[in-house]
């Protein structure tokens, strides 16, 4: 008899877990027949209605950057949560394109990180006039000192790391005729010699149209951590970049992997890959004012404060520098 009460016992301690779980996770269905959620904007329509843990689109905001960039920021309540979207869609048949960023602007990796605002500064420096700016591919110190990213890295046509680690299998690039693209490595590879730029990432997230639904599950997929993630368009010529803030429960508390996967969906994207995120997760802009120095303004707020020094990135700039 004692064996079945401590049995029962045990049997309502997990159905409570259960419930705790389920209820600290689900999100109240509470539409109110309210259009699209809230939302107002055809992007945020379409992640609305994608993402069902999505519960109300709370603020956007939508303006012109630059010819060819267009931002989008929104707030949101996910899974009962504040969550803050910074969308860069980027239009490739305009004056822009995406270039790797890495430290100094170098074609090589060395014992050096950089902010990504650093590094938008140091592009222009080269020459380049760079309009917007992310963080890019995970990366790790080696015994020797020096970094190196978990995936493919290429810049301005020169191959910095050609080997890939860990489940880095993916890569984000653009080619000589100006196209984005997302594939496996080995359709890269089959390219590689019209490879202009190219960053490697992790999870892939949309396949053709289609979320993916075989990523590798882990702390990192399924917890809300800050997100930088990165969508192509069906026909190669719009770039998404996408910053989602996070581990700020009072304004922003991140997303999980499997529900990216139906933002991009929802968002337009045929193909999207994740990047680096976390304490990592940045985006900047340029300013311009008279009399004042150009600089890179923050557009989001990194969970890291000061913002993070970081390996790579993707940098938005004009064609013709």
């Amino acid at each position: 008899m004692k064996n079945l009460f401590l049995d029962i016992a045990k049997f309502f301690r997990a159905t409570m877990l259960v419930s705790a779980v389920v209820l600290s996770c689900s999100c109240s269905n509470n539409e109110e027949d309210v259009p699209f959620k809230g939302a107002t904007l055809p992007i945020t329509q379409g992640i609305a209605q994608n993402v069902p843990l999505i519960q109300s689109i709370d603020k956007e905001q939508a303006y012109e950057l630059h010819a060819g960039v267009h931002i989008t920021d929104v707030t949101f309540t996910y899974c009962t949560k504040p969550t803050r979207m910074i969308i860069a869609e980027v239009d490739l048949n305009k004056n822009v394109t995406l270039v790797t960023s890495t430290p100094d602007n170098k074609n090589s990796y060395g014992t050096k990180l950089q902010t990504v605002a650093d590094q938008a500064m140091k592009a222009e420096e080269a020459g380049r006039k760079v309009i917007l700016a992310t963080n890019g591919d995970y990366y790790g110190k080696a015994k020797d000192g020096s970094w190196y990213t978990n995936g493919l890295c290429y810049k301005d046509g020169v191959a910095i790391k050609t080997l890939k680690d860990a489940e880095a299998n993916y890569v984000f690039y653009i080619l000589d005729d100006g196209t984005a693209h997302i594939s496996l490595i080995p359709e890269f590879q089959l390219q590689e010699s019209r490879v202009l730029n190219a960053i490697g990432g992790w999870q892939y997230l949309v396949d053709d149209g289609k979320p993916v639904d075989n990523f590798t599950v882990n702390d990192n997929s399924m917890q809300f951590h800050p997100r930088t993630f990165v969508g192509v368009s069906q026909d190669h010529k719009k770039v998404f970049l996408f910053v989602l803030d996070g581990r700020q429960s009072d304004y922003s508390n991140g997303m999980r992997i499997e529900d990216m996967m139906l933002l991009c969906k929802g968002a337009g994207c045929y193909q999207a890959l994740n990047l680096d995120g976390g304490g990592s997760t940045t985006m900047v802009r340029r300013v311009e004012q008279p009399g004042q120095p150009l600089s890179f303004e923050l557009m989001n707020k990194p969970s890291d404060n000061p913002a993070r020094a970081v390996l790579n990135g993707i940098q938005v700039v004009e064609k013709n520098n």
